[in-house]
């Protein structure tokens, strides 16, 4: 049974409707709390039969219950999806909620505030954007003294939603030494999950609760630990990053478990797991102490009040997934009154072809002249600029350039009319990677310093590498970064880093993250070769899912290792995975051969979108996504399999709306085996089937994919 605390006032600030930016503070007297005592008993709250809230659709598709331990049972259409166990420890108390009780309730915890928003965004996966979540407030607190361990929980519940945070009021500093928030699954046969690593470059394996136990031998790539040979050897890992994509035990919801609002107060925290007859449960765990080379503190430090992080969980289809944007959702709004400077778009690239090339003019040069003739916006320079020079005999010998160092490599972009992104080294003590430049953001001053010698150079934007860490410092470290970046009018892109937190839509300057095992690592290891494509089509369920992806798609040719997937497979990840600054991977002599309508298609591509459908596919299997920038409609298609195939899917857009369309497929007369070595120039003729057509919305298409392959479309209003 529920007790309201009467001997005290609460004071609580609730925000109502975030666009109108409206706040209520409630004082509750005794008087007052009597009163809604009486109403908690009287709408029969203390019922375990009823729930504690109820998304504020229609039908109440996710409803939120209150178990006996205070344990949050979280239900889709009336079938458990996930329970939810509470819990915190600081120096000033240890938060066990099986022992408290709700000492004291609020207006809110009575009947739920709604939340309604509508935003703009100018990068993503959707421009016009708008939630709905009915929200409650609950207050522990010791069950005998009441003055003892009081703690807020905020529930919240959308659509196909659920979320939650800590509230902490009081003043002064806290020190917090562990969480013991766990989630506990019904036995599934359905997960989808990345090792723990601290860069999240890993690959999205399968997993049942049975390949979880203890007793089975561990999974991955090299040195059984995934990509890249991370992870442990011998031994079933436990630990798992962020997101978490599941299948409920009745298969009738899918669900992604992520957290976001990070604003420095907190560290990232990452998932262990473990298998019992009641479940598999995911314990919220605090980053490493070895993580950053060993610097920062493991336990968060920050001053009262506070709010923790959201914990939130997309539920629903898989299209409910992929359309999401609850991470920016949960997020506070947009920090800048002018966002007109920021213009996200394709950018060449400089690395993945020549890992050493930014030192050398001549490469860089032949990058930025490929913009200038593909007609993208921006060249990326990598690591190693700030020792450019020339290179008088590199290939292919066009004309003799004149100069050779970075001022040059500036003043050709200028004279093409293309922007440029600079690489930096994070630096600090936190990585032992010594290419530069590096050191030159660790601190305000040195930060307003080099942001001031990027605008005087007509820089665009960076792109820092290597922060290797979760910890509540680093965390500090990139929200920083993005504040100071943008007075500056300097767009920002983060390697090397955690996932996105909701911090594009706060701070819009971030154009995208890695955090991803993208095409860079044909570069490190042969692993890519063979599973890119299934590991393909994880990402748009997952890792894409939460935020922009910085996979630097397009590689026709062959990096240092050979890749399988085909042209069209390439072609369409420019579609599939969405980042707002998108990175073509190749070498300038691949784009070059390509065919008329592939430059065409690249040339002319958005980097953030209006829309974004689901149009089919599973993880592991196949996908297929819409996305529509004004009127035009952009359809990407990968198959993950070996094994050619046919796969349909609607055209997307308004009843009656009829377009033109160019479709960029795979060769009509090749297989798989045609793309094995990944020596198929970009301009083999049987590569690519391109034909034209009409089609009205709603008509169902039916495209042919090789092993490995995939199609593109693009569909132009009439």
């Amino acid at each position: 049974m529920f007790t309201v605390f009467t001997e005290n006032v609460c004071n609580f600030q609730l925000i109502h409707n975030h666009n109108r930016k409206q706040t209520m503070k409630f004082s509750l007297s005794m008087k007052t709390a009597l009163s809604c005592a009486a109403v908690f008993l009287a709408a029969g709250i203390c019922s375990a039969a009823d729930p504690l809230l109820t998304s504020p659709d229609a039908d109440k598709t996710i409803r939120v219950y209150l178990d006996e331990g205070n344990v949050l049972r979280v239900e889709r259409n009336d079938s458990e999806v996930f329970k939810v166990r509470l819990g915190l420890k600081s120096d000033k108390a240890e938060y066990d909620f099986s022992k408290l009780q709700i000492r004291r309730q609020i207006p809110s915890a009575v009947s739920p505030v709604l939340v309604s928003e509508k935003y703009t965004s100018v990068n993503g996966k959707r421009s016009e954007r708008s939630f709905k979540m009915n929200e409650k407030t609950l207050v522990f607190t010791d069950p005998v003294d009441y003055r003892k361990n009081q703690i807020g929980v905020v529930i919240r519940a959308g659509e196909n939603s659920f979320a939650f945070r800590y509230d902490l009021g009081g003043s002064g500093q806290v020190e917090f030494q562990g969480e013991s928030t766990m989630f506990t699954f019904p036995l599934t046969d359905g997960f989808r999950m990345q090792r723990r690593v601290a860069q999240y470059e890993e690959r999205y394996n399968a997993y049942t609760a049975d390949t979880l136990k203890p007793q089975q031998p561990a999974q991955g790539g090299p040195g059984q630990g995934g990509f890249g040979g991370f992870g442990g050897r011998g031994r079933v890992n436990r630990n798992w990053n962020y997101p978490l994509l599941f299948n409920s035990a009745d298969k009738s919801a899918w669900g992604l478990l992520s957290e976001t609002y990070f604003d420095g107060t907190y560290c990232g925290t990452y998932l262990v797991s473990d298998v019992t007859d009641g479940g598999v449960t995911f314990t919220t765990h605090y980053p490493d102490p070895g993580e950053g080379a060993g610097q920062g503190a493991v336990n968060p430090v920050t001053s009262l009040p506070w709010k923790s992080p959201w914990r939130c969980v997309v539920i629903g289809t898989l299209a409910d997934i992929v359309e999401s944007t609850l991470v920016d959702d949960l997020a506070p709004e947009c920090a800048f009154n002018d966002v007109s400077w920021i213009t996200p778009g394709v950018a060449s690239w400089v690395y993945w072809a020549y890992n050493r090339g930014s030192k050398e003019y001549e490469v860089v040069r032949d990058y930025i002249l490929l913009a200038s003739e593909m007609k993208w916006p921006n060249v990326l320079i990598d690591w190693e600029w700030d020792v450019m020079k020339a290179r008088p005999n590199f290939e292919p010998k066009s004309e003799i350039p004149h100069g050779g160092n970075i001022d040059d490599a500036l003043a050709l972009a200028k004279e093409k009319n293309v922007g440029v992104w600079l690489w930096y080294n994070s630096g600090g003590k936190h990585n032992g990677v010594q290419g530069g430049p590096r050191d030159r953001f660790n601190t305000h001053e040195t930060r307003e310093k080099e942001f001031a010698w990027l605008n005087e150079k007509n820089v665009k934007g960076v792109k820092i590498d290597f922060f290797e860490s979760d910890k509540q410092s680093m965390m500090q470290y990139y929200v920083d970064i993005l504040k100071d970046a943008a007075p500056h009018k300097i767009m920002v892109n983060f390697h090397g880093s955690t996932l996105p937190r909701g911090w594009s839509r706060t701070y819009p300057n971030l154009m995208s993250m890695e955090g991803v095992y993208g095409a860079e690592q044909y570069n490190n290891h042969p692993f890519m070769t063979d599973p890119a494509a299934e590991h393909n089509t994880t990402l748009p369920f997952t890792r894409n899912a939460v935020g922009p992806m910085d996979y630097t798609p397009t590689a026709f040719t062959n990096s240092q290792n050979p890749h399988r997937t085909s042209h069209a497979h390439e072609l369409a990840l420019t579609v599939v995975f969405e980042s707002a600054a998108q990175h073509m991977a190749d070498r300038p002599s691949a784009f070059r051969a390509l065919p008329d309508a592939v430059k065409d298609f690249i040339a002319g591509l958005p980097t953030t979108w209006d829309d974004t459908k689901y149009l089919g596919g599973e993880p592991g299997d196949f996908v297929i996504l819409g996305r529509r920038k004004g009127s035009t409609w952009y359809v990407g298609g990968i198959n993950g399999k070996t094994g050619t195939r046919e796969v349909k899917f609607f055209v997307p857009g308004n009843p009656g709306e009829t377009f033109a369309y160019r479709k960029i497929a795979d060769g009509k007369d090749v297989d798989e085996q045609y793309f094995h070595d990944g020596k198929v120039s970009p301009d083999d003729a049987r590569a690519w089937d391109i034909s034209e057509g009409t089609a009205k919305a709603g008509d169902e298409i039916t495209v042919r994919m090789v092993g490995r392959g995939g199609f593109s479309f693009r569909f132009t209003k009439e």
